[in-house]
């Protein structure tokens, strides 16, 4: 059962969440451009999530270029800031006496919000109590505002360690919100808002909440769990875990088995690393390590032997290809001309995850994986392939080099925080 206590941090979005300025936006909205919109229209365009809905809304009913928002925009912000001054704008119903238990027992809040500094700062004055905030996150902090989760992902990364629960009074602030998965969201709702039932049916795991009622947050609280919604990522990690944990003992007994042939490899001959695709990313990755290690090993590139870099290989040359499947159609061509035309003696040391790939009959030695199932959903990504490759040609060079010291390693690697060690 989940208590409010609970939470380490409180996390509160400004207009319409703390203050009452919604009415506000809307009437400098008017003012500049002369028409009434009301309250309903403001909500429904300017607070959508279809992208420059706003500026549409704006072209269509009142004739306004969409070059000339930017500039409208300022004069509205101008207009915002005179009518703050002069009118009597309140706090939300309920949240001066929330803040209030929040600071008395302790607790943490920080603001998040779409608006300027200088208009918090403004309110900050008048309602001292907002200064209790732990940290203040305005507009200027951001490169993409709400309904981007970016602040809410800059919250989460700085308060690491504490459970937070956010509020936010409008669709695109629980749309930011609803996506960083390590906030309990709360819906502060206004019984008139434009989109509060599309909300409440589309965010079905938000809090619903209104006038900051403690005793109704507690009550809501306690009949949930805190889960955090991380099943598919969940289901991405734990497919890479089996699949390397299904591999174990094969991949154990090929780093045993290849790092006996390269230790038996004449010095004056080279190993190479080669795939296609995302595999020749892993290669060339894993050739970087080997020659870190001090081991003459390089990245071939596949496509290019064809066209003349055959002539690189040497008599007692070790090449080692990867590809899942076995069977991609480039490296099936490479190893039939090396094995039928090239007339040197290199050896082909093949890792597919295909018990009858085309490779097996052009390789040297052929390795064999277990069928790898992929972390995506169609299983096509080369992802958890990848993740084994890797594994393994890393495994096979730190296996070779197993007495390496560092000063070793450091005459290779003189730069960067691994050369300050």
């Amino acid at each position: 059962m989940i208590k409010l206590l609970d939470f380490d941090l409180f996390v509160f979005d400004f207009d319409g969440t703390i203050m009452d300025t919604e009415k506000i936006h809307c009437k400098a909205w008017e003012v500049v451009l002369s028409n009434e919109i009301g309250l309903h229209n403001y909500q429904k365009y300017f607070h959508s999530l279809i992208k420059d809905y706003s500026k549409h809304y704006l072209h269509l009913f009142y004739n306004i270029k969409y070059e000339d928002y930017d500039h409208l925009y300022k004069l509205k912000q101008d207009k915002y800031e005179e009518l703050i001054k002069s009118e009597n704008i309140e706090l939300i119903k309920g949240v001066y006496d929330f803040l209030n238990y929040l600071i008395q027992m302790n607790k943490k809040f920080v603001i998040v919000s779409n608006t300027s500094k200088k208009f918090i700062d403004y309110y900050s004055i008048k309602y001292p109590i907002l200064n209790n905030a732990f940290k203040i996150y305005t507009k200027e902090l951001f490169i993409h505002k709400k309904p981007n989760p970016e602040c809410y992902l800059k919250i989460v990364n700085e308060f690491k360690n504490d459970k937070i629960i956010g509020f936010e009074d409008s669709l695109v602030g629980i749309h930011a919100l609803y996506q960083v998965d390590q906030i309990t969201p709360v819906f502060i709702y206004n019984e008139n808002y434009y989109y509060k039932d599309h909300m409440i049916k589309k965010y079905n795991n938000i809090i619903v909440l209104k006038d900051y009622d403690i005793n109704d947050l507690e009550d809501t609280l306690s009949k949930r769990n805190l889960i955090y919604n991380f099943d598919f990522i969940h289901s991405i990690l734990n497919n890479n875990i089996n699949e390397l944990k299904k591999n174990y003992l094969i991949m154990k007994n090929i780093i045993h088995n290849i790092s006996i042939l390269i230790n038996n490899l004449n010095h004056d001959n080279n190993i190479y690393l080669s795939g296609m695709g995302k595999s020749g990313y892993v290669c060339k990755k894993c050739a970087s390590t080997w020659q870190s290690l001090s081991i003459k090993c390089y990245y071939l590139d596949l496509p290019n032997l064809p066209h003349g870099d055959f002539g690189i290989f040497r008599d007692g040359d070790i090449l080692i290809v990867i590809s899942n499947s076995g069977n991609t159609s480039e490296i099936i061509y490479i190893l039939e001309y090396i094995k039928n035309h090239l007339h040197k003696k290199i050896t082909i040391i093949s890792i597919v995850a295909n018990k009858n790939s085309k490779m097996e009959k052009l390789s040297t030695f052929t390795y064999v994986l277990e069928n790898i199932c992929e972390s995506d959903i169609i299983n096509i990504t080369p992802s958890a392939s990848n993740l084994i490759f890797m594994a393994l040609l890393d495994g096979i060079a730190i296996n070779i080099k197993k007495n390496i010291t560092i000063n070793e390693f450091k005459k290779n690697h003189p730069a960067g925080s691994i050369g300050e060690r």
